[in-house]
């Protein structure tokens, strides 16, 4: 049996000033290449559990295994190099007073690699209007773009684990669906393993191959993909909520 890329063992977070876990002895495993919806309400524990996978936050006990090794005996430079998360806030993964090219370069320096034939080419296929804006201040792009472009630099060499915290959710409707469409077209087309977190039951439908369903820091479900393909938005809602 194939070596899971990822397993979280008896993962507990607490807070000194809530009287339940802010997650529970989280037991779940990630295979390489899987699209894993992280679906549950505000406070379900969501967020929580890509924050202790990216190291923004410190779990009160158990591993997190990948590859075979406990990363959280690794510094966070050393988890950045495996692991990249994309929020809903672009502040976070962007440097907004320099230039789409500044940005580029910025990674391009990180990993020391070989200029890509036409940055241009390449930003076009996440927005064409990306591919016209490569030497305007990342602070005047609009949301939408901001989000396409942290989205770009995040694949362009693709990371171990990809983590979508909610990244569209600050975003209009249209352009939410949009950019969630081609997120999902970027994950499978490159066989990225991710983690993305909604709250959204159409969202966890439609996208992504399996769902893990957390409730007030719990593992409240896991649906694999045969059952997820049966169900409707009342179902998951049902099973789920």
């Amino acid at each position: 049996m194939m070596m899971p890329l990822l397993h979280f063992e008896n993962l507990t977070l607490r807070h000194p000033s809530l009287e339940r876990p802010i997650l529970h002895h989280i037991e779940y495993t990630v295979q390489q290449g899987d699209c894993v919806v992280v679906l549950g309400a505000n406070g379900s524990g969501k967020s929580s559990l890509l924050k202790l996978l990216d190291g923004r936050y410190k779990t009160n006990e158990g591993k997190i295994i990948l590859k075979n090794k406990n990363i959280l005996s690794l510094s966070t430079q050393e988890r950045a190099g495996c692991i990249h998360t994309l929020t809903q806030n672009a502040q976070d993964n962007l440097f907004l007073n320099l230039t789409l090219f500044e940005n580029y370069q910025l990674i391009q320096n990180k990993h020391k690699a070989d200029e890509i034939d036409s940055l241009a080419d390449y930003l076009r296929a996440f927005n064409p209007n990306l591919a016209t804006k490569l030497n305007v201040l990342v602070a005047r792009l609009s949301g939408g773009e901001q989000q396409a472009f942290a989205l770009a630099l995040a694949v362009l060499y693709p990371p171990e684990i990809l983590l979508l915290d909610e990244h569209t959710s600050a975003l209009d409707p249209k352009t939410a669906e949009h950019l969630m469409a081609l997120t999902a077209h970027i994950i499978h087309e490159r066989q990225i393993t991710a983690l993305l977190t909604t709250h959204n039951v159409n969202h966890a439908l439609a996208y992504g191959d399996r769902i893990l369903a957390l409730k007030e820091g719990l593992v409240h479900d896991r649906i694999e993909r045969n059952d997820k393909q049966n169900l409707t938005a009342e179902m998951l809602m049902a099973r789920c909520y």
